[in-house]
This record gives C-alpha cells, structure tokens and sequence, in this order.
C-alpha cells in the first residue's frame, strides 16, 4: 500500500483534547480497524492527565476486502502492506505526528504513542522505529507485532530502552494472544527484553478492560512523572 495524500497530514483529521495547564506532555492514541477518533473522545476527556495535550488521528479510509466483499473503512493498513519499504513508508507519516508535538513539548520522553488493535499494532512498530529522540513510553493494547519477519530492520537504538506496556486479552478472537506473543519473542531475541511490561487478562476478549484501563493510567502517571 503507498500511504495515500491523506495518511500524511493526519494531524489534519485528527481531534484535539487540548492540555488543561501548560502543555508539557502529549499522548497520541491511534483508533484500531474500522474505528475513529470518535471511540476515544470521551474516555481521554475523562482521564486526560493535566498539562497533557491527547492527539486523536483518524485513520484514511480505504476499500478492504472482508469475506469477498468491499467495505469502505478507516484502516492504517490493508492486508497487502508486507513489505519492509511500503511499512517505512507509513511509519514516516506517523512520525510526521510525533515530529510535531516535540516541536512543542520539546523533549520526546514526554510523548507516549499508543493505540488499540491495530492502532495499537502500529503504535509499537512506530514506537520502536522512532530514532530523533527516546520516547516516553508506547501502549500497545489488543495488538500484534506487525512485520515480524523483518523486525529488526525496524528496531531503532531507542528501542531497548523505551518503556512499552503491552495488554491483551487472553481470550481476544480477533487477535490472538498467541501470535502476539511470538512477535513479542522476537522482539526479545532483539534486545527489548527488561524494558516491556506485559499483562494478559484471563476473561477478556479483543477490548481493554476496566483493570486495563487503570494499567493505562498508571502507565501513564509513572512515564510522564506526574
């Protein structure tokens, strides 16, 4: 997939929580397949922390192929986004995101990136890749590690050092558990081993639960130091 006209000014579509204070901190949560920005407004509202300016993109939409049929839906990639140039590609149009808050916030260890599904997938492949600055942490809820046979054409020299929290549920069916843990074996194999902190909760399918949110939260609070 090329990263279409549309994928390089996200900001452009993207909703704002503006920072109640000085803005020192940003988080920028990427929506997963077929969702908007629209699923988050309200929940980032609420536990937006303070001088903490929240970037909501929206994904391009894009015709996918689901079952024979077409479906005109909000995607950050379609299935046929393989190779290592194409996901360069769409990582740079991200990276356009994060360039632009430390712009403002001035030091990228006070930015989080994170998402959900494939938000969240994207996220961590971003997280990782992002080599101006060490980030401040990356979330990566209900996602997979994308791109797993190239890898580590991907891993920057922040990437071991990083903080990332990954939560999935255990019994999610859209992305299973288990595939995300092979991904996150590799990511070990490449160094990122003392710096991700897993939890995978017993009972929960492809959502983020209320312990997750905490997890969150929390996160969150400890990265930014608040």
């Amino acid at each position: 997939m090329a990263v279409s006209a549309s994928m390089k000014n996200l900001i452009d579509t993207a909703h704002i929580i503006e920072s109640k204070g000085t803005h020192k901190y940003s988080i920028i949560w990427l929506h997963g397949f077929g969702d908007s920005s629209d699923g988050y407004k309200d929940l980032f509202t609420q536990i937006q922390p303070p001088n903490t300016r929240v970037v909501l993109p929206n994904a391009p939409k894009q015709l996918i192929t689901i079952q024979g049929r077409q479906h005109n839906l909000r995607s950050w990639y379609g299935e046929e986004a393989k190779d290592a140039q194409k996901g360069l590609e769409l990582i740079e149009s991200v990276n356009e995101l994060i360039d632009g808050e430390l712009k403002l916030v001035k030091d990228a260890s006070h930015i989080i990136i994170g998402g959900f599904s494939q938000g969240g997938s994207l996220s961590l492949l971003v997280g990782i890749n992002y080599s101006k600055q060490q980030l401040g942490g990356i979330i990566c809820c209900g996602g997979d590690v994308v791109y797993k046979d190239k890898i580590s054409q991907f891993i920057s020299e922040y990437a071991a050092k990083v903080p990332i929290l990954v939560y999935h549920g255990k019994d999610d069916d859209r992305v299973k558990w288990d595939d995300t843990k092979t991904g996150l074996d590799l990511l070990k194999q490449n160094g990122l081993k003392d710096n991700i902190q897993v939890v995978v909760e017993d009972g929960v399918k492809h959502t983020i639960s209320e312990k997750g949110l905490h997890l969150i939260v929390m996160f969150i609070i400890k990265q930014f130091k608040l």
